[in-house]
């Protein structure tokens, strides 16, 4: 297997942009960005030798050249501006996070790589056809530029790793969080979406401690914050159509470790309290 494809298929396989979702789109996008960077900046060096020493070969190479890499480079924009969109997500990103000023200062460089590979096919292109003796030499010293600036662009995007791409972030601020009791006659699983203060629904889960199905009378949540000042607020539960047990939505005016209490009502006059901490954030 070429090492291209090799290099291409593990990038594809991993890191931020391939994780993302639609994993359908992200991963081939990845796969066809890496494969076409690979094509044009692994041709360049030849290129270049092949130019300097001129005659027919250098003429028909520099026609293939010119037809082959149309495809190339919109192959290349297209895979580039389906992740870009998936990544940034908004465009103030661009700009309020480190993720979208890393890709602004990529494309700075890609325009400037783009206006030279114009600049040769449009310019010098027709002019190394003429035999212009000079055609040669801006060629080579294009095409040196041209590797230079693909180099950047590798080092710039290589800071990608340290910057989690605006979709991750927007998804860890509306993740929500859980919280596992177990206690000996039941367990819960509750949990809170989002897991941030502000507005919040809550979802429980409840079993028996040996994890059979427990149906319990009534179910009433109660959350408290007692470092920040807060009372507990307690809302009774209600069952919906998948057996689980809801509140109405509810406000957790304040980020920090709040204190869950699950008071199941299983007879009249048996309750079990689970109780236990989650943790919310700004």
């Amino acid at each position: 297997m070429p090492l291209w494809r090799g290099g291409d298929g593990a990038l594809a396989a991993s890191g931020h942009a391939s994780a993302a979702n639609p994993q359908w789109l992200t991963r081939p996008a990845v796969f066809l960005h890496g494969a076409m960077i690979a094509t044009w900046a692994g041709s360049l060096l030849p290129f270049a030798l092949v130019i300097r020493g001129g005659g027919a070969s250098a003429r028909g190479m520099l026609r293939r050249f010119s037809v082959a890499v149309l495809p190339v480079v919109a192959l290349l924009v297209l895979a580039g501006v389906t992740l870009a969109v998936v990544q940034v997500g908004h465009v103030e990103a661009l700009w309020t996070a480190a993720y979208g000023r890393v890709l602004v200062a990529k494309l700075v460089l890609l325009v400037f790589l783009f206006t030279l590979a114009a600049i040769n096919r449009f310019g010098l292109t027709p002019a190394f056809a003429r035999r212009d003796p000079a055609a040669p030499r801006q060629f080579v010293r294009t095409a040196r530029t041209e590797i230079v600036l693909v180099c950047a662009i590798l080092a710039v995007a290589s800071l990608w790793r340290f910057t989690p791409p605006p979709r991750s972030l927007v998804a860890a601020e509306v993740a929500p969080v859980s919280l596992h009791i177990h206690a000996g006659k039941a367990m819960a699983e509750l949990t809170i979406a989002p897991g941030k203060a502000g507005p919040i629904s809550a979802t429980v889960q409840v079993m028996t401690g040996e994890f059979e199905p427990l149906e319990p009378q009534e179910v009433t949540l109660s959350l408290a914050n007692p470092s920040a000042g807060t009372e507990p607020i307690r809302r009774p539960m209600t069952k919906d159509a998948e057996g689980r047990w809801r509140t109405e939505p509810l406000v957790l005016p304040v980020p920090g470790v709040w204190e869950a209490g699950i008071d199941l009502l299983i007879f009249d006059f048996e309750i079990v309290a689970l109780r236990g901490a989650v943790s919310i954030g700004r």
